[in-house]
């Protein structure tokens, strides 16, 4: 346990967190682990974010896409058991929901969290207090929402937790070509379970994962279901093929170290052919060639291909319980009573008869408008966009915002991807780590520029959570020389190296360092992958 009346190195300077989500909860830590003193203001009376039970943004069976221990933090370990009836291997390794839940509530129980945090507090306003010409404090005023009592505090820093999921997107975007639809409408924040959908036709309209997945769901008890999407993707499985003819969880082929740096080091070209080979290996009833009878195959012509997870999206659509119509910018053009009709940029169309409900997962959008607007100018803010909302030099300092830091505000987010951005504020915040200058800032955001301006922009602005975590260790001082590592503890590198990802290799050596618990938990959690390895595939 941390010692967070930090007696021996505390130095008064007050730090706002604005969220008690993972990035909250892994901030709050953050702050004390450096001496600083942190309030957190958390609108509603629950921890969690999404994850929360009385605010959260998922259904009643949602399990994560990805494995628990991709879902901790890098010096507490998730091993959290599930309720009945999540007892089975799967939902071992990617847990429930509710599961999430409590190990969020054992993190905060075990760091002594809980008395940091001002819960039922909406932030409705930060300003710059100014010191000199280029020195503030941050004003910030709170509103209670249990009384709408008002009040105001001084802060030396801020980082801002709120992410990017705060809003839903408005279903009134669709207002014309739904003005005359007579079923149901509803957004995916709103869809809980499958329960009243029984023997009904229903539209899903998104490329999400959550479009997937509710795909996947409501198909099972409908009569109709149309999946009707923008983008064409490779669905890929939580367990995917793996060394010696087995299978593993997505994570163990996908996240492990050795293999994420050569990938990244590729050529584009070659990277492009690696990226092509491992879709036809992962994916392979989308394989145009070998299945050109497929219901769900990728056509080469395709474009924004992007990458989604579900383990019964594509045995759904190839027994004909979800018919797809994505890709080519296909949308819902026009409907008419309970008649809908599909358009993409070809001009081909297609209408559907006796539509009950339409569930429209267009995502969501950021909520910074508690900022002053010389605050938000320095943003670039523009919350219309989904995929980069505001300009952030490595998703996380703002140009000439010393003392405010953004966490989560971009999608594909480790748990200690958080944290690492998280401990990276609070050292800089501290004066234990240069805030990034004009040049490294003005390099950092070039390509993501690009990106944004490219005709096919990606699906994730940054490419590979393994060696972004590795950028950001490297930055802040906390990654492992590898090269050292392989000569002085050949074992310890193997693991890290050639081994599953371990959020703990993040504790080895620098600021906030743990030697003895960060070895132990990476032979742990190494070992439970393999036990679980060897458990599904001897089945």
């Amino acid at each position: 346990m941390i010692n967070n009346d930090n007696d021996n190195k505390i130095n008064f300077k007050k730090v706002c967190i604005i969220g008690f989500g993972p990035s909250g909860i892994c901030s709050t830590k953050s702050a004390i682990e450096n001496g600083l003193n942190p309030t957190v203001f958390e609108m509603s009376s629950d921890l969690g974010g999404v994850w929360s039970k009385s605010k959260g943004k998922v259904w009643d069976n949602l399990t994560t896409n990805v494995s628990r221990y991709t879902m901790s933090f890098s010096d507490f370990l998730n091993e959290e058991t599930n309720d009945a009836p999540y007892n089975n291997d799967e939902n071992y390794m990617f847990p429930h929901h509710s599961s999430i839940y409590k190990y969020l509530n054992k993190y905060v129980d075990h760091f002594n969290l809980m008395k940091f945090v001002k819960f039922n507090s909406k932030v409705i306003k930060v300003e710059k207090v100014f010191l000199t010409n280029d020195n503030f404090k941050l004003n910030i005023t709170y509103k209670s929402t249990n009384n709408n009592n008002v009040a105001s505090e001084i802060f030396d820093f801020l980082i801002v937790c709120t992410g990017i999921f705060t809003e839903p997107q408005q279903c009134e975007l669709y207002e014309n070509e739904l003005k005359q639809f007579t079923g149901k409408i509803k957004h995916s924040q709103d869809y809980k379970n499958n329960n009243e959908l029984i023997g009904k036709s229903i539209v899903v309209l998104g490329s999400s994962i959550s479009a997937c997945e509710i795909s996947a769901e409501v198909s099972k008890v409908t009569s109709n279901c149309y999946h009707v999407g923008h983008d064409v993707h490779y669905v890929y499985s939580k367990h995917l093929p793996y060394r010696k003819n087995q299978i593993a969880p997505f994570d163990c082929a996908i996240y492990q170290r050795k293999g994420a740096y050569e990938r990244q080091d590729l050529p584009r070209d070659e990277f492009l052919k690696l990226k092509n080979k491992m879709n036809k290996l992962y994916c392979p009833k989308q394989d145009w060639h070998r299945y050109p009878n497929s219901k769900i195959a990728v056509s080469p012509e395709s474009k924004s291909i992007g990458l989604l997870m579900s383990s019964e999206y594509v045995n759904q659509v190839e027994n004909g319980s979800i018919s797809v119509f994505c890709g080519d910018q296909y949308t819902i053009s026009s409907s008419y009573e309970k008649s809908v009709t599909f358009s993409n940029s070809k001009g081909d169309s297609h209408t559907v008869e006796n539509i009950d409900e339409i569930i429209i997962c267009n995502g969501y959008k950021t909520d910074l408008s508690f900022f002053e607007k010389s605050i938000l100018d320095s943003l670039d803010y523009k919350p219309e966009d989904t995929k980069r909302p505001l300009l952030l030099y490595r998703n996380t300092f703002a140009k000439d915002l010393k003392n405010i830091g953004f966490a989560s505000f971009f999608r594909g987010l480790f748990f200690c991807e958080m944290e690492l951005m998280t401990r990276w504020m609070c050292l800089v915040f501290t004066g234990n780590h240069p805030y990034p200058n004009y040049y490294q800032y003005k390099n950092g955001i070039k390509d993501r520029n690009f990106k944004i301006n490219s005709d096919n922009i990606p699906q994730y602005l940054v490419a590979g959570s393994t060696t972004h975590c590795d950028m950001i260790a490297l930055e802040i001082g906390v990654l492992p020389n590898f090269d050292k590592l392989k000569k002085t503890d050949p074992k310890l590198y193997d693991l890290i190296w050639n081994g599953h990802f371990t959020p703990a290799s993040y504790r080895l050596v620098g600021p906030g360092s743990n030697p003895k618990l960060a070895k132990e938990l990476i032979e742990q959690i190494n070992n439970n992958y393999n036990i679980y390895i060897n458990k599904i595939n001897n089945k």
